[in-house]
């Protein structure tokens, strides 16, 4: 079950953001057997004085375009499994119109216990955690 908060500039229109967020989802599908129905996302615009990000760090070109995904999700993943979602992310990216430099992504990884669903239940202890593939 992941949890993705993606961070992009206000000026950026609606349908390049769902796009953006598109991405993501269909990358976490596709790499690390996430359930398609299993969609949490977050999406928050910022004023180019509030997203404070630096245009060349590290040798890359980013434009104001540039944007921030952040994916929580349960531990377990593989090294190629994680690579495989960069990369498929920002190829979906870029098909909507984004450089791939505009693409960061960071991904944190936790313990099921670390989750409440709902009902102020922890993951393990009402629901099954999911098993990756």
């Amino acid at each position: 079950m992941p949890l993705a908060r993606i961070s992009v500039p206000a000026h950026l229109a609606p349908a390049q953001i769902r796009a953006l967020a598109n991405a993501v989802h269909e990358g976490l599908v596709e790499t690390c057997g996430v359930p398609p129905k299993d969609r949490f996302q977050l999406v928050s615009a910022y004023a180019p004085e509030m997203m404070l990000i630096d245009p060349t760090f590290p040798d890359v070109a980013r434009t104001p375009d540039a944007s921030i995904i952040e994916i929580l999700f349960l531990e377990g993943r593989t090294i190629d499994q994680k690579k495989n979602l960069f990369r498929r992310i920002a190829d979906r990216a870029v098909s909507a119109g984004f450089s791939g430099d505009d693409v960061m992504i960071v991904l944190t990884e936790n313990a099921p216990v670390d989750w409440s669903l709902g009902r102020g239940l922890a993951f393990g202890d009402h629901h099954a955690p999911m098993v990756s593939r």
